[in-house]
This record gives structure tokens, C-alpha cells and sequence, in this order.
């Protein structure tokens, strides 16, 4: 209930300031749903006030289960920001990652299709909505690039692992930005378990064969290509 609750306050106070981005059919085994990249990095663009005006009573079709989980993943964040604070620590890294999940939500609502005659009073079309097609994103260059810095501080591969690996999360991958993360490891080893803890969330994966020309030696191809193959 608290869940539906924030989500009815989000979807009458946030604002509409999307990203275009191309979608990918979803990996096979994925759930449906919609996965935009992060928005700009104003929090309240020149288009809230037409939103407010033109689009606060506009019926939006948004898939439950995942706005249900990123406002419970937002919530937490929020909860262990405060608790930072409470304990004397600023808390501002938890502050910027709920602060990009809220721009996550609000494009999600932006970009969700509108319900046509459905609904409203005086229509009594009784025939039910059609899903709309998953429409799956990479994530964004911008939020990319953050878990990028977080990795590159730390001196360890076991712990850049650990920074990935919370990182993944609901966001998918192009295979140049898999390469990307690739070269934060220096060895083989460490370089073949990014590539599986990604390759699940990697959307463009006719490409994937690009990812040999990071790895020297044969039998680490092979690995690779054993990864690839699942």
C-alpha cells in the first residue's frame, strides 16, 4: 500500500522531461516492462508546468510490478539516506542515486502510452486494453559513466566487482558499453566475470562477438565464447 501510495503522489507532482533512446526486443528469459535511461541532470525542466496544465489528468498505462519495485528501491534509498544522516554522515551518494531513480520514474510515466477511451465517464466500451509491446534501453551514457567513476576508486578488482554488481540492478547494456566496464580490469579472470554478470541485461547480443578483441589468449576465448552462449 505504501508503494501504490507514493506512486499516485509521483504521478501527480513529477515532471515529463524525457530522453528519446532506441528500444531492443528483450533478452530471452526477461520480464516485460520499460526501462529508460536517466534524464538530464535538472531536476525540474521548463516542461513541468505544461505537464501540470495539460497532462495531470492524462491516464497512462504503466506495467505494476516494475513501477512497484523502483518506488520500493527509491524508498530504500531515501530510508538509508536518512539513516546516514541520523548517524552524521551526509548521505549525499544515497541522495543522487534516489535522485536519479526519481528521473528513471518520472520518464517511465512520461514515456508510458495513454489510455484512449478508456475509463471515462460516458464511454462504456467494455473491451479491454492491449498491453503496449516491451519497449526495453540501455542505460544511459550519464549514469554509465558514474558507475564507471565509483569502480575506478576502488583499487581492488574484487571490489570494483562488488560496485558492478550492485549496479546492474534493472538496467541493460549495449555490448560498446560492456567493453567500457571491461577495461576496468586488468586480468582475464576478473574481465570473464563481468562479461557473465552483464551479458544477462545485454540487449544488443548479435554483437557480442566484439567483445573477443578484449581478451589475448585462446582459452579465455573459449570461456567467452561458453558465456555468450547461455
Amino acid at each position: 500500500m505504501k508503494a501504490l501510495f507514493v506512486a499516485i503522489t509521483l504521478l501527480t507532482a513529477v515532471a515529463a522531461s524525457a530522453q528519446t533512446a532506441p528500444s531492443f526486443a528483450p533478452p530471452p528469459g526477461q520480464a516485460n516492462g520499460n526501462a529508460p535511461p536517466s534524464a538530464s541532470n535538472e531536476f525540474r525542466g521548463s516542461d513541468d508546468n505544461e505537464f501540470r496544465r495539460g497532462r495531470r489528468g492524462t491516464m497512462v498505462m504503466v506495467e505494476r510490478e516494475d513501477l512497484e519495485q523502483r518506488l520500493a528501491d527509491l524508498e530504500e534509498l531515501l530510508g538509508q539516506a536518512f539513516e546516514s544522516s541520523k548517524r552524521g554522515n551526509s548521505g549525499k551518494a544515497k541522495i543522487r542515486a534516489a535522485y536519479e531513480e526519481l528521473k528513471d520514474i518520472r520518464e517511465l510515466i512520461a514515456e508510458a502510452p495513454e489510455v484512449r477511451g478508456q475509463g471515462r465517464p460516458g464511454n462504456h466500451n467494455p473491451g479491454p486494453i492491449p498491453p503496449p509491446p516491451p519497449a526495453y534501453q540501455p542505460i544511459a551514457e550519464g549514469k554509465l559513466q558514474m558507475i564507471m567513476k565509483a569502480m575506478t576508486r576502488e583499487p581492488f578488482a574484487e571490489d570494483k566487482m562488488n560496485v558492478l554488481q550492485d549496479a546492474v540492478g534493472a538496467n541493460y547494456f549495449l555490448v560498446g558499453q560492456v567493453q567500457q566496464v571491461l577495461n576496468q580490469f586488468q586480468f582475464s579472470q576478473d574481465r570473464l566475470k563481468a562479461v557473465s554478470v552483464l551479458w544477462s541485461r545485454v540487449l544488443d547480443r548479435d554483437n557480442g562477438f566484439q567483445l573477443y578483441n578484449s581478451f589475448q589468449f585462446s582459452n579465455d576465448k573459449a570461456e567467452l565464447k561458453r558465456i555468450l552462449s547461455k
